[in-house]
């Protein structure tokens, strides 16, 4: 695979390093001072122990100009209101396609996948099969997701007929949740929880959420739920 790059604050820098060396093989293991230097352009997983909420903002917003792919990795247990704290510090600060997860093998997997498709972004690949199959994926007309997404309809039929280099900001949010939802609902229940109303949402179908642009308040309510309070 490609290669990422692992950072860690100096007392979880062992432990950032073990799991760099067993999961991921040729990780790069670099300090958050370093990355403030020399922002790096691959994938990125962020190693978290502890609830260093500022230190991670400013890493973020260096981190963003870049547009890398993040995935921060809470390793120690979480608390459920810091879950929901760290989701809306990354909602606010990076909305570009930067996960949260709190298992090492999701972990894993992110980066894995981050990895190719960083490949496949620097080589020949556009975003016309990932507009059409996260449309499908959530059941969406070309309207609706132009709705979801704030662009114009024209905007999604272009997508759609004749890409673009790299994966447009605006589908990044979608895509992220996407990935969520598979790895915290059975695939074939997807489409009933999305189109069923949820107490989370104060008796709101997510679908409708979706629709309305609110993505990333899902994906917050997902945070709480990978932290251990139901959704």
């Amino acid at each position: 695979m490609a290669s990422v790059v692992v950072c860690a604050e100096p007392s979880s820098w062992r432990q950032a390093g073990r799991f760099a060396t067993k999961v991921l093989g040729d990780a790069e293991l670099r300090s958050f001072e370093d990355l403030g230097r020399r922002a790096p352009v691959q994938p990125v997983l962020v190693y978290l122990t502890h609830p260093d909420y500022d230190h991670l903002r400013s890493l973020l917003e260096i981190l963003k100009p870049g547009s890398p792919d993040v995935v921060i990795y809470y390793a120690s247990r979480v608390a459920p209101q810091d879950a929901a704290q760290l989701g809306k510090l990354v909602g606010e600060t990076r909305p570009n396609h930067t996960s949260v997860v709190f298992e090492a093998k999701t972990a894993a997997a992110s980066m894995l996948q981050h990895s190719r498709s960083s490949a496949e972004e620097n080589g020949t690949s556009s975003s016309v099969a990932r507009a059409r199959q996260l449309r499908a994926h959530f059941g969406l007309t070309q309207t609706e997701l132009a709705h979801a997404l704030g662009v114009s309809l024209r905007t999604v039929q272009n997508w759609e007929r004749n890409g673009v280099a790299r994966s447009p900001r605006q589908l990044r949010d979608i895509e992220e949740l996407w990935t969520i939802l598979k790895e915290s609902i059975k695939g074939t229940d997807i489409p009933v929880w999305l189109r069923s109303e949820s107490e989370a949402f104060a008796g709101a179908r997510p679908i409708e959420l979706l629709k309305e642009g609110k993505a990333r308040d899902i994906i917050v309510e997902f945070r709480r739920l990978q932290a251990g309070e139901p959704a």
